[in-house]
């Protein structure tokens, strides 16, 4: 019997239910930190105890002009002086990216509390303008929550 496969033809983001356009890739990561619990007169740890819980996330877009991350409100604007532009950063809310199978309708991941940290713009000779943002979030949930 054949298995449904998540394919990138299939697969849509968007931040808080508005679709990334242009959208070409993206990479969820959720890392769990243990401390090894070492104790005297013993070589090994003898337990492994976990200390932290840490999300990261980046996707990558084709630029398209006048459609950018600042334009659609999920980066802050620089602003028309310096403490203007910290207020944009402070005020700047969390958002929710849900990665989902366009076919099924099944949620693949939902990312909560993303903020982007992170935004690059590449432009090559021979090559389509590109938009990288790294993000940091609180969690991360896949189709079995």
């Amino acid at each position: 019997m054949p298995v449904e496969i998540a394919t990138g033809a299939r697969v849509r983001l968007s931040f808080d239910g508005v679709k990334v356009g242009y959208a070409t890739g993206v990479n969820v990561r959720q890392h769990i930190a243990f401390e090894p619990i070492k104790v005297l007169d013993d070589i090994q740890a003898v337990q492994h105890e976990p200390v932290d819980y840490d999300v990261s996330m980046s996707a990558r877009r084709v630029r398209i002009i006048g459609d950018t991350i600042k334009a659609r409100g999920w980066f802050p604007k620089q602003g028309q002086s310096t403490s203007e532009f910290l207020l944009n950063i402070l005020n700047q809310g969390e958002m929710t990216a849900t990665i989902e199978d366009r076919k099924t309708g099944e949620v693949l991941a939902q990312v909560e509390g993303v903020r982007i940290s992170e935004s690059s713009l590449n432009v090559d000779a021979r090559g389509l303008a590109g938009e990288d943002v790294t993000m940091v979030a609180r969690l991360v949930r896949d189709e079995s929550e």
